[in-house]
């Protein structure tokens, strides 16, 4: 729907328009109301799609705003939101890089009485290779928490590890450090990770371990954030619900950071095309 704001309600997060001869209001979630609402004036046009419910304000029944697709001020005139140029400037960053690594980690989880803990990087996943092509490098290992000589049982039932194999077969932090300095001052490629938390594993393991950084934030795609401002979602969507959506099959998920890795690479591939 496109029209012009006629006047609006802040305190109750409510526009109106002029709609077959009446005037008709419009609710804002307070996410779409903390983004947009100061945007939100007389004279403003916008362009925005419906959801299919109702919500009721002092007895009165609005539709709710699902998301805008253009927010224009026209005089003096400026666009202040186009989701258009949005998604085509998305599209233009993630195929402006010659190469990727898809990253993932499993991380330390704590005990069922601890108080003071610190997750740590135990198990790496990653997949190097440009967009929509073959890998050229991929690999997966646990990596060897700082201080501790035990897992506790919540890490060793989420991840199905047996204890002693854990150890027997992890890498020092080192060693990885070592790995992930080697691909990236060769290939320089950007990290494409699902989520926040891998970014701020890594960023607290160099703090743990000494290290200088490798990497900073601006080196990172976060595949899942740019999802939801893509299809404008609500709510945060999974790495597994997001690959049977692209490919209509399941993929199994065992909590497996090289699987993890993988399925985000297939993930961005499909996102790609679908642009």
């Amino acid at each position: 729907m496109k029209r012009i704001i006629v006047s609006t309600d802040f305190h109750n997060k409510v526009f109106f328009v002029n709609y077959s001869g009446r005037k008709v209001g419009f609710y804002l979630s307070n996410r779409l109301s903390k983004t947009f609402f100061s945007y939100l004036k007389k004279g403003v046009l916008v362009d925005f799609e419906i959801a299919p419910k109702l919500k009721k304000i002092n007895n009165i029944s609005y539709y709710q705003v699902a998301f805008f697709n253009q927010i224009v001020s026209l005089q003096p005139y400026r666009i202040h939101y186009d989701l258009f140029k949005l998604r085509k400037d998305m599209q233009e960053v993630l195929e402006a890089n010659l190469h990727y690594l898809f990253i993932d980690f499993e991380m330390t989880m704590p005990g069922y009485h601890d108080q003071a803990f610190h997750p740590e990087i135990i198990q790496v996943g990653y997949v190097l290779a440009e967009a929509k092509q073959e890998p050229i490098h991929s690999d997966g290992y646990y990596v060897l928490p700082k201080e501790k000589r035990t897992l506790s049982k919540r890490t060793k039932r989420f991840l199905n590890l047996e204890e002693d194999d854990f150890f027997n077969q992890a890498i020092p932090f080192d060693e990885f450090y070592e790995k992930l300095k080697l691909i990236i001052e060769e290939y320089h490629p950007k990290l494409v990770v699902w989520g926040k938390n891998d970014l701020t594993a890594l960023n607290d393991a160099y703090q743990i371990h000494s290290k200088k950084a490798l990497t900073s934030d601006m080196d990172f795609i976060d595949l899942l954030k740019l999802h939801k401002d893509y299809y404008n979602l609500k709510d945060d969507l999974g790495l597994f619900k997001a690959y049977k959506t692209y490919y209509a099959i399941e993929f199994d998920q065992t909590h497996d950071a090289k699987d993890d890795a993988v399925v985000t690479k297939l993930v961005f591939d499909a996102f790609l095309n679908y642009m």
